[in-house]
């Protein structure tokens, strides 16, 4: 597929995306090539749900550590997560992701020429990979962090967590319809009856491993929680050489994706382990001996005859199929996915932004379900990560603070990465969608730029940054609205202390300069009635879709604007009655797709009505 200015199908060699297998059990993954091969390759096992989207970014930076370390690195979304095909209702999916493991050892072993293949899982990973192991795939050795021996555990921890906080999303709300018998919601993420049932059935110590003694298992406690004693001696008495290690920083690579930060110590640990393995590997390829793993059974994943995984660009969904690109903004380069229809309509191309800094998958995997649920109707969709978030370039930590995410360069690199799919000739305009950041971002460029059309803004927060923002509303609903404890804790962050207390301080300052502004020039027109008016009269499709107490939709009531902004006959606003920012519930990310796509069917009518500027052709 070849590609215009600012444009590539693929990662560069050193960082290349790739899809292993086809359909709903594709996994999408990443490989970080090392320029000098240790001997030893390496897949990242991901944990599950909201641990996996925080964790992304932090894991990127363990792969490239490994890879500098000498050790090839693959970073895996199994089936039905992140970027993969499939969706959580598909059957099976405890085997699908079992199996997808295999896959992606024995084809990092034939990609690499790797002599020892070691599986690194994290919590549901990790029990995955051993899981894999123990059915035959081609793994020598293991990397255990925060890994019990049961996922009857897993289950009844994500089942307390998934009751918490069902009470706090619709506290005081009319209760939405319960979800099927069986299913389990945690964090936005669902579990169908069946992998309920699969997960809490896994036992790791009723596994036993082929060649114990020549295997390798490392398994890392969390935040000083030991290990597992009974899987730790469990593998211990088949024989297989044990290492314990410290193993802090999960919570802090887990716990929210906008401050998750890499765990050095345990890259450092992990690092030191894998020298080890990597001496095996070089004594082995001296003696010129390879170990060289027993045939599988017939009937597991990589028995012989079976069909190997074969690594391509593309994911093929039926009516769509989906890119990795790679977009150059301004000597940053940003990452996403192109979802393409097999039998585009013609006219715009829809790009769907980061959300805080969840990668482009979106909040429990929304953007992904739209993405190629809008493709299906002919609609090219672009996921797109911007600096320092997901797989784009910047820094590991990129935004400890939230005015880091309203930065004016970050509007530019959505505007070059609309320069880039135009001169691809992928859409004739654009229809951009946000949730919290991602909607800020769309809102102002669909205020300034002609080429966006359309834009639809999930929680916008913000149309005006000021650095005093959320302190002053947060001590507002202090005053005003009287919130329970409970919910003053749950909001009241560190960072949100932090800016209360600086905003505090400045606020005198703030009102006499506002006061010396305001006798100096007299009433004038604020940035914020600016750029709304701009909105208002721009005739662009528009939706504001807001969950309960936003700040912003408060303030656009008392101020008059939403009024104002309703009488423009492309815009309008839509409710969702639950009290979560991200629309975590699966009743809420229903409701809320069905608004997209409302929203979709009108911006497609106002495309067809709208005099359009002429692109370049498509290569």
């Amino acid at each position: 597929m070849a590609g215009g200015p600012g444009y590539a199908s693929r990662v560069s060699e050193i960082e290349q995306a790739l899809y292993l297998g086809a359909g709903e059990d594709a996994s999408f993954a990443v490989l970080h090539r090392a320029a000098n091969p240790s001997g030893v390759a390496v897949i990242l096992c991901p944990p599950f749900g909201w641990e996996e989207v925080a964790s992304y970014r932090p894991r990127r930076a363990w792969a490239r550590s490994l890879a500098e370390a000498g050790h090839t690195t693959l970073r895996l979304n199994l089936p039905s997560t992140g970027d993969s095909g499939g969706s959580v209702d598909d059957p099976d999916r405890v085997a699908a992701w079992t199996a997808a493991i295999g896959a992606a050892a024995a084809w990092l072993r034939g990609e690499t020429g790797a002599r020892r293949i070691v599986a690194v899982g994290m919590a549901v990973g990790g029990m995955l990979a051993y899981r894999a192991a123990a059915e035959g795939a081609d793994i020598d050795d293991l990397v255990l962090w925060s890994v019990g021996a049961r996922g009857r555990t897993v289950i009844r921890q994500l089942r307390a967590f998934s009751k918490l906080e069902t009470e706090q999303f619709f506290d005081g709300l009319p209760q939405p319809p319960a979800p099927p018998e069986g299913t389990l919601e945690a964090a936005g993420f669902r579990l169908s009856p069946v992998t309920v049932r699969d997960l809490e059935g896994l036992d790791l110590t009723a596994l036993t491993v082929e060649r114990p003694v020549s295997r390798r298992v490392l398994m890392l406690e969390r935040d000083g929680i030991a290990v597992d004693a009974r899987l730790h001696d469990h593998l211990a008495a088949q024989g297989i050489a044990m290492s314990t290690a410290a193993g802090d920083g999960y919570a802090a690579m887990t716990s929210h994706p906008q401050s998750a930060e890499p765990a050095r110590a345990v890259f450092g640990e992990v690092a030191a382990w894998l020298a080890e393995s990597a001496g095996l590997a070089a004594a082995a390829e001296a003696a010129e001996a390879p170990e060289a793993p027993e045939a599988p059974e017939a009937g597991s994943p990589n028995a012989a005859g079976s069909p190997r995984p074969v690594a391509t660009d593309r994911l093929d969904g039926g009516a769509w199929s989906e890119v990795p690109v790679e977009l150059d903004a301004g000597g940053v380069t940003l990452r996403g996915i192109l979802t393409e229809p097999s039998a585009p309509v013609g006219g715009p191309c829809a790009v769907l932004l980061n959300t805080g800094a969840v990668r482009r998958i979106g909040p429990s995997r929304i953007w992904v379900q739209t993405a190629r649920r809008w493709a299906a109707r002919g609609v090219p969709t672009l996921r797109l990560d911007i600096e320092g978030i997901g797989d784009a370039d910047g820094a590991d930590v990129g935004y400890p603070d939230d005015a880091l995410f309203h930065r004016p360069e970050l509007l530019t690199q959505v505007s070059q990465a609309m320069d880039a799919m135009r001169a691809r000739g992928v859409g004739t305009s654009f229809v951009l969608v946000g949730l919290c950041s991602g909607s800020y971002w769309a809102l102002r460029l669909c205020a300034a730029d002609d080429r966006v059309r359309a834009a639809a803004l999930l929680n916008c927060r913000v149309v005006v940054w000021d650095d005093g923002l959320a302190a002053g509303r947060y001590v507002r609903t202090l005053v005003t609205e009287r919130p329970s404890l409970a919910r003053i804790r749950r909001v009241a962050s560190p960072q949100l202390i932090r800016e209360v207390l600086r905003w505090l301080v400045a606020l005198p300052g703030r009102w006499l300069r506002r006061l010396a502004a305001s006798r100096q020039a007299g009433p004038s027109e604020s940035e914020t009635d600016r750029v709304l008016g701009r909105l208002r009269d721009s005739g662009k499709r528009v939706l504001f879709l807001f969950a309960e107490r936003e700040p912003l939709a408060d303030e656009l009531e008392r101020s008059g604007w939403r009024a104002q902004l309703e009488r423009s006959p492309g815009i309008t606003f839509e409710h969702i009655e639950v009290n979560d920012h991200t629309l975590r519930p699966g009743w809420a990310q229903e409701q809320a797709q069905a608004a997209l796509d409302r929203f979709l069917d009108g911006a497609l009518g106002a495309e067809e009505a709208a005099p359009l500027s002429p692109t370049t052709e498509r290569a």
